[in-house]
């Protein structure tokens, strides 16, 4: 305090007894002053250091952090390029594969052969795919499996079904990420070229690790078009915002469309709402066209008009439009597809605005 000053003295003659002594103690308070010192000062940087190193709280992720999950699922593997071969959307087919198709062998060297088997299914009954194996496949963590029979490649498809892929989105590379370990303070800049690369590196990353992406980012849409982000929130829910369109359950069921353009088919039942219509289709024969054209000829007459197949909301629709007159007009409807096999289609339509009235419609191949 300003003013007052105190004398030492006195105390220094009562713990001197020699001036040896004092000598020593002189010289260890010195020494612990030093040390005390050094660990002050080592603190102190270290706490500089951790400011300096670690970034502001909104601009660092972990990997536990939705918007990086989120990112997990739109680089997880996209199988679904290549469903003419496989009919799965969680497993890709290494190329090249030969694969056998009404007794057709097609070697599939590019996915410009994928019309090749294309062509083939549609003047094939069974509208199978038959591989001749070993072959190779992609899981959707990008790991490569050796696949050596029908039974291990259905086994493998029907364990990966449920993965929460986002498909309608994609990030355009390269990205720029600067990484932040918390446990020695080391960072760095990681450029990611690819969806592998993105999700390679976001499955390797620990909890402790923070990750800030660099800003802005460019994301490319299902129609083509760009949107640039320039933030966490903006990533995110332009991510979400696309989830809707990249449902699984969404788009073509191939294998349905493969079985309803393979070979003629014939109403076995038709109902509409009670009334039994069974017998005006009697002796007509429809035919899908993979064009999306139908017919329904019984020899003497022949009607023309439209097919549509997909799903929506994880329900499998097939619209039927033929242009024709009373009775046949009854048949024209968006049907939910209830059972189909390689033999038998059955569908219903229920009227929205009158639940109860029913129409059900089975189809059956000859």
């Amino acid at each position: 305090m300003r003013g007052r000053t105190f004398d030492m003295k006195p105390v220094l003659l009562v713990i001197m007894g020699s001036s040896t002594e004092y000598n020593n103690i002189v010289k260890k308070i010195s020494q612990w002053l030093v040390i005390f010192l050094a660990i002050t000062s080592f603190v102190a940087c270290q706490e500089e250091e951790s400011l300096i190193k670690l970034p502001p709280d909104d601009a660092a992720i972990t990997v536990e952090s939705p918007v990086a999950q989120l990112l997990l699922r739109v680089a997880t593997l996209d199988g679904s390029s290549d469903n003419i071969l496989d009919q799965s959307s969680c497993l890709t087919i290494v190329l090249p594969v030969t694969v056998i198709v009404d007794d057709e062998t097609i070697v599939v060297t590019s996915p410009a052969d994928f019309d090749l088997v294309e062509d083939a299914l549609d003047d094939d009954d069974d509208g199978a795919v038959a591989f001749i194996f070993p072959i190779e496949v992609i899981l959707p963590d990008y790991s490569r499996v050796t696949v050596t029979s029908q039974s291990q490649l259905s086994s493998l498809i029907e364990n990966c079904e449920d993965q929460d892929d986002i498909e309608c989105i994609d990030i355009k590379y390269p990205i720029s990420i600067k990484l932040y370990d918390t446990n020695n303070q080391v960072s760095d800049v990681i450029t990611i070229t690819s969806d592998e690369s993105l999700y390679n590196f976001l499955r390797q990353l620990s909890e402790n690790t923070y990750i800030s992406i660099q800003f802005p980012v460019t994301l490319i849409n299902s129609d083509g078009a760009e949107l640039v982000v320039g933030n966490y929130d903006e990533l995110e829910t332009a991510i979400l915002l696309s989830e809707d369109d990249c449902d699984d359950d969404d788009g073509t069921d191939f294998e349905f469309v493969q079985i309803l353009t393979a070979g003629n088919w014939i109403v076995d039942s038709f109902i509409d709402e009670g009334d039994d219509q069974t017998n005006d289709w009697a002796n007509y024969v429809l035919k899908f066209n993979a064009d999306g054209s139908l017919t329904a000829s019984n020899g003497n007459t022949e009607l023309s008009g439209t097919w549509h197949a997909d799903t929506d909301d994880g329900e499998l629709e097939l619209t039927i439009q033929l242009i024709a007159g009373n009775p046949f007009d009854d048949i024209n409807e968006d049907w939910t597809v209830k059972q189909y096999d390689s033999s038998l289609i059955k569908l219903e339509d229920e009227d929205d605005q009158e639940p109860g009235e029913l129409k059900t419609l089975t189809l059956k191949k000859i």
